[in-house]
């Protein structure tokens, strides 16, 4: 029995002294950070503008979708069945069309977005490196999209890497 105590008591204390050793851990939202550096600002700004350029042409394509469901719909009880035909087969022809050059245009915004801010994203990384290193962090996680139980309010090191990011790297 006495053996039983001395056991429990030494594993309390071994569980008692991992709080003690346990790191300086810090959290990142990047998704946030690269949204709220100048410079990320600044290429989202450009990705917008560039991608309501291109989008103009997929618009195109749904108005001319549009446009041949109301003619086949008012043709359908007055036209012949060959007419129907021609203009169902275009309308699938117009369906598809718009929907390649909708995925085509999606993919074509998520390469130019990658390309945009891959220079911000490494920096984000780099000067939340040096935070760390700077501050005693042991370790920092990214928040983005994981689910979190409890962060403590100073853990949350964003906007501190935000404001360091933009001296670091100031807009011209």
């Amino acid at each position: 029995m006495q053996i039983y105590v001395r056991w429990i008591l030494t594993l309390v204390a071994a569980f008692a002294e991992i709080p003690a050793a346990a790191g300086n851990d810090g959290f990142l939202d990047t998704e946030r950070a690269i949204k709220n550096v100048k410079e990320g600002k600044r290429q989202l700004q450009i990705l917008d503008e560039w991608a309501t350029q291109k989008s103009d042409q997929v618009e195109r394509m749904q108005s001319r979708v549009a446009e041949l469901t109301q003619q086949l719909n008012a043709q359908r009880t007055i036209a012949s069945p060959e007419v129907i035909r021609k203009l169902e087969n275009d309308l699938l022809q117009a369906q598809r069309a718009h929907e390649d050059a909708g995925r085509a245009f999606q993919s074509d915004v998520d390469s130019k977005r990658r390309e945009l801010i891959s220079v911000v994203v490494t920096r984000v990384r780099t000067v939340t490196g040096e935070y760390a290193v700077a501050n005693g962090f042991d370790a920092i996680f990214l928040i983005d999209g994981q689910p979190l139980v409890y962060m403590a309010e100073g853990a949350d090191i964003t906007d501190e890497v935000i404001l360091i990011y933009d001296r670091q790297y100031p807009l011209d």
